[in-house]
């Protein structure tokens, strides 16, 4: 038995050998914008949104105020249904707008069409019409969700708006939804919407970050929900990048044939297959467990064996690896047995 289990981990060794650095994760730029209520069901209250690349100056300008916290607060102050939901510059004190910090316009980069489920930079009209600083490229600190297509309009005045990012996902159900409420006239500003007439549509947080591989519909759990997900959205099309599993710029039969082998490789579901998964096969080598019943016997077909541990070989290192657990002092007892551990090891060291 002993000499089996040394074969088994010279195999094992052997053929992660051979597939280390399969970890596909994808390179765009992701931003996860939470609200303080969500209007529709099943409910959510965050909207996912991708950066685009091919806008450098509005995408780090747009980052600049994710990353300073300056959005977190900020109240969506503008809506026009069919047309766009505009936020990014106020906050509300309990009886006025205020202003959050800007830092400063940035040159425009009008290149994508103002379409529906984008965002863009909200400017300010040229001059006579606006204010002498106004024009082109007087965007700062607001932005706008495009409910519908706006392109022949926006594209096409002030040197056209530009647009930085999309909404990923289900995201606009929730923004459609935003675009139901009735609006008022509140401080000085038209167009308000309020829920119930009295309470603001506010971004409680909005931080940058990274897609969960094979999590196609933002739960935080890689689930046979995201397989599902992922396989009726191959017969529309996309290239949104939650649905990339493998991350090589295409959606495609191969994202869904590797999402599936992840489901299966990944045994103790913390969506990333590793040496915890091999453990779990390896501890329970040449059992016998009930068809189907068993996180070990990955084929289902009642025994643990080969079959199970190639499930996991077949993806090792796929998937979002979990974060570290949180660091801790040890206790001054604790740190003394760690002194005489290092002292030990170090006097091993120069035999």
């Amino acid at each position: 038995m002993r000499s089996m289990r040394f074969r088994l981990l010279a195999v094992c060794s052997a053929v992660l050998v051979s597939v280390a650095g399969l970890n596909p994760a994808s390179a765009s730029t992701i931003v996860k914008m939470q609200f303080n209520v969500g209007l529709i069901t099943p409910p959510i209250d965050s909207v996912y949104i991708e950066l685009f690349d091919d806008t450098p100056l509005t995408r780090d300008n747009f980052l600049n105020y994710v990353n300073d916290g300056d959005y977190n607060g900020v109240v969506m102050h503008r809506s026009v249904p069919g047309f766009v939901l505009q936020g990014g510059g106020y906050t509300w004190s309990g009886s006025a707008f205020v202003d959050i910090p800007s830092d400063g316009p940035v040159l425009n980069e009008f290149g994508r069409s103002n379409v529906r489920g984008t965002l863009a930079m909200a400017k300010l009209a040229p001059p006579p019409e606006g204010p002498a600083h106004g024009g082109p490229d007087s965007a700062t600190n607001e932005f706008f969700f495009n409910y519908g297509d706006n392109s022949a309009n926006l594209d096409n005045q002030n040197g056209g708006f530009t647009v930085f990012a999309r909404v990923l996902g289900n995201g606009m159900a929730l923004i459609d939804a935003f675009g139901t409420l009735q609006t008022f006239n509140v401080a000085g500003f038209q167009n308000v919407p309020l829920l119930n007439g009295n309470q603001f549509i506010v971004m409680s947080d909005v931080s940058e970050t990274q897609l969960i591989v094979g999590d196609t519909d933002f739960s935080g759990v890689v689930e046979q929900a995201d397989a599902d997900l992922l396989a009726a959205t191959l017969t529309g099309g996309t290239d949104e990048p939650q649905y990339d599993v493998d991350a090589n710029g295409t959606v495609n039969q191969a994202d869904l044939d590797l999402l599936n082998a992840l489901l299966l490789g990944d045994i103790d579901g913390d969506g990333f297959v590793g040496i915890n998964d091999m453990n779990v096969v390896l501890a329970n080598w040449n059992q016998s467990t009930p068809p189907g019943d068993g996180d070990a016997d990955t084929s289902g077909d009642g025994f643990v064996g080969i079959d199970d541990l190639n499930a996991v070989l077949a993806v090792w290192n796929v998937g979002s690896p979990p974060p570290p657990p949180a660091a801790t002092v040890p206790e001054p007892a604790g740190i003394a047995l760690l002194g005489l551990g290092s002292s030990f090891l170090l006097s091993r060291n120069r035999r």
